[in-house]
């Protein structure tokens, strides 16, 4: 059964279940209001007359004699006694049950009379003086019937009304219901549709988020997911295309000097072989970079987590380039802004390519007489580690791309001089594993500064571990 089904169908019952106790407590209780109030009459009209006939037997010195002219008196004159002139039967009992005077048709058995509250307009009371039961009082009000003709008649007359407005009321609830569960359903059609676009890979898909509830959150999860889905698979198409232009060259070049060599044009000498086995070097080193930046992109980049003085680990890095500094007429320096020691639970090996790489990038790009500048500082709980040179600078409009791989800064550089492309790439994948970030600042002309910040307490400080980037 469909979710609209099931939705319409719990509406439903709850709507027909609601309108049956509405119907049945109104019923009730407008009926028993009724009657209540019909009884309120009976009891009424009884003890006025119980009350004049107490006052009758005491007036008369505790005695019922004469009472029968007192009560036909009362019959004939009405005074005091409006309901006299309805009363269809009346009965008197002394204490000891004996019939002193009966008004009615004489085909009733006074034997035979209800018990109080009869429900007929027959009604039983107790004559009373003081506290003492000096007879019973029998009546029946014809007045009282037409009370009850009326009350039949509200009742029915309620009833049908409010069976009537039920009727309507469920038919409106369950035409609301319907179009309120198939709203309530449609962006999970949306959906579905949505996912089988994805799965027939159309990864461009996205669904309108128009509200802010659940289904807008879901929606604009399932953008999110699509967005990236897309992204991944341009980038696979693009590493593929990238992998297959790099290897192209390396490839050529190996194989038209083998076919020289092969040919007899050129010797087999070191000199000759010499090409070939640096291009054999760039291809393994290509390929080693290729796995380790794509085991951080899934996350299976395995961490050795340790304490490490990350302001000597940075010193000796800088210290290990200075040589290709002074070879290329730059000066590098490091500077750290903190008073003490700082350690960070790093794998110190991953973290020294990430600075190796943005070190050398910088000092590749930087023209001779430029600086490079290693900064060291901390915020609160981050640290903050800066490289700056004094190069170029890139265009706004590289500055998206810089972390893609096999990206260069300069299109004139050449694979010798502007290396593999992945440097940039692996430093930030490196970074983000250990739950920190990269960023790029600059301007043409104005140098680029790269700004690593790591967490001082990364969240899985043990002395090995397999790290999600």
């Amino acid at each position: 059964m469909k979710v609209r089904n099931k939705i319409f169908l719990g509406i439903a019952s709850l709507v027909l279940f609601l309108a049956a106790v509405d119907l049945l407590i109104s019923y009730t209780y407008f009926g028993g209001l009724f009657r209540r109030y019909a009884q309120a009459a009976e009891q009424g009209t009884a003890a006025q007359w119980a009350q004049s006939l107490a006052y009758y037997y005491h007036a008369n010195h505790d005695s019922w004699t004469g009472v029968d002219q007192y009560i036909s008196g009362i019959f004939e004159q009405g005074e005091g006694m409006p309901s006299a002139r309805r009363l269809d039967q009346l009965i008197l009992q002394d204490a000891n049950n004996h019939v002193i005077v009966f008004i009615g048709h004489p085909d009733t058995d006074h034997r035979s009379l209800p018990g109080p509250l009869g429900g007929n307009g027959e009604v039983e009371v107790p004559v009373t003086v003081g506290n003492q039961v000096v007879g019973h009082l029998w009546i029946r009000d014809r007045g009282l019937d037409a009370l009850y003709a009326l009350k039949q008649t509200v009742v029915h007359s309620m009833t049908v009304a409010s069976v009537v407005g039920t009727v309507l009321t469920v038919g409106m609830a369950l035409l609301i219901g319907a179009w309120f569960s198939r709203r309530l359903t449609r962006p999970l059609h949306q959906m579905i549709n949505a996912i089988h676009r994805i799965g027939a890979g159309d990864l461009a898909t996205q669904l309108p988020v128009v509200t802010r509830d659940e289904y807008g959150e879901v929606a604009q999860a399932f953008n999110d997911m699509a967005s990236r889905l897309h992204r991944t698979e341009e980038a696979r198409k693009h590493l593929v295309a990238d992998v297959a232009h790099e290897l192209r060259i390396p490839l050529t070049i190996m194989q038209g000097q083998l076919e020289l060599i092969q040919q007899g044009v050129q010797p087999a000498a070191p000199e000759t072989l010499l090409p070939i086995h640096d291009e054999v070097i760039r291809l393994t080193r290509l390929v080693q970079d290729l796995h380790q930046l794509t085991l951080a992109e899934v996350g299976q980049l395995p961490l050795h987590i340790q304490s490490t003085e990350l302001d000597a680990l940075l010193a000796r890095i800088v210290d290990n380039f200075q040589v290709e500094a002074e070879a290329n007429r730059v000066e590098l320096s490091f500077r750290s802004l903190v008073s003490n020691d700082v350690h960070a639970a790093v794998d110190p090996d991953r973290i020294t390519q990430v600075f190796v790489n943005l070190i050398g990038n910088a000092l590749r790009y930087t023209p001779a007489g430029g600086r490079v500048q290693v900064t060291m500082g901390q915020d609160t709980d981050t640290i903050v580690v800066s490289v700056r040179d004094s190069g170029p600078g890139i265009a706004p409009e590289h500055l998206p791309h810089v972390f893609d791989r096999f990206y260069r800064g300069q299109e004139d550089r050449s694979r010798e001089s502007g290396g593999t492309g992945l440097g940039l790439a692996i430093a930030k994948e490196y970074v983000e594993a250990h739950q920190g970030t990269i960023e790029v600042q600059s301007q043409p002309g104005a140098g680029t500064t790269f700004v690593v910040r790591l967490p001082r307490s990364p969240a899985a400080p043990e002395s090995s571990l397999d790290t999600e980037s």
